[in-house]
């Protein structure tokens, strides 16, 4: 059975407890959690409310930035991602997005080479409270928020490290026209940490307006029949923003993009 969420992210607008009865009432068996929503309910009270719901919490996004080369900066990311290893440890999440940046003016490898230890830092915290760390590529034109910008860079930086507890975020939107995409499917398989779905229209011209899943372009059969071909049975987080969210509406977006989701399946 496949294993899917609804992303707090495309509700921006909406409470952790709007959130959490619009998606059980639509039909998805899942809910990737935001940060900032879960600061301002309380985790405690989070995880009472999914479980009373009946969902489960795919993943909880994200771990904020990673300032690289602000030593304090960098200092006080971790205490943060540490402390929110415990939270998505307590809501029974699987994984933790982290996004390593903002680089500033560091170059790709001096970002990599302040990212690496970092890393290392937290991979015994995620191990111990068996929660993944999922590294999450972001388009190049998001500088502000990482160094790692496609899919395929993301898993040669993952594969630097021995530990199974360090994902990759697939991010359909970013990912879907790379080059090895299909073969790196197939071949690091084992590196994804959660699939985040979306849809995309070509000719749009900013990377962040997603739209409803069947109203866009990306051959999302394809690429779900790929992952399951492979043996991808983690989580499917619908994650959607932008402007034609927006002007839809919530209580329309939520229904008909699980409903969509439901349909690549058949």
């Amino acid at each position: 059975m496949v294993r899917f969420s609804m992303s707090e992210i495309t509700t921006p607008g909406w409470s952790f407890e709007r959130d959490v009865e619009a998606f059980a009432a639509a039909g998805a068996p899942g809910i990737g959690v935001s940060v900032r929503k879960l600061e301002a309910v309380g985790v405690a009270r989070a995880a009472r409310l999914v479980r009373e719901a009946g969902l489960t919490v795919s993943c909880l996004t994200s771990s904020g930035l990673f300032p690289l080369g602000d030593p304090t900066g960098e200092r006080r990311a971790l205490e943060r991602s540490r402390a929110h290893l415990g939270a998505a440890a307590e809501l029974g999440a699987s994984c933790l997005f982290v996004l390593p940046g903002p680089p500033g003016a560091l170059s790709w490898e001096e970002a990599a080479g302040r990212a690496r230890p970092l890393v290392e830092a937290l991979l015994p915290e995620a191990e111990r409270t068996h929660v993944r760390l999922a590294l999450e590529p972001v388009s190049q034109l998001r500088m502000d928020l990482g160094f790692l910008h496609s899919f395929d860079e993301a898993l040669d930086f993952a594969d630097g490290f021995a530990s199974s507890w360090l994902g990759v975020v697939l991010e359909v939107n970013n990912a879907w026209i790379e080059r090895r995409l299909y073969e790196n499917i197939r071949r690091r398989t084992g590196r994804i940490a959660v699939v985040q779905v979306s849809d995309f229209k070509v000719g749009t011209m900013c990377a962040s307006e997603r739209v409803v899943i069947g109203d866009g372009d990306i051959p999302l059969r394809r690429l779900c029949g790929a992952l399951a071909e492979a043996g991808y049975d983690g989580w499917y987080d619908i994650e959607l923003l932008g402007p034609a969210i927006e002007a839809e509406g919530y209580e329309a977006v939520v229904p008909r993009a699980i409903a969509r989701f439901r349909g690549l399946w058949t």
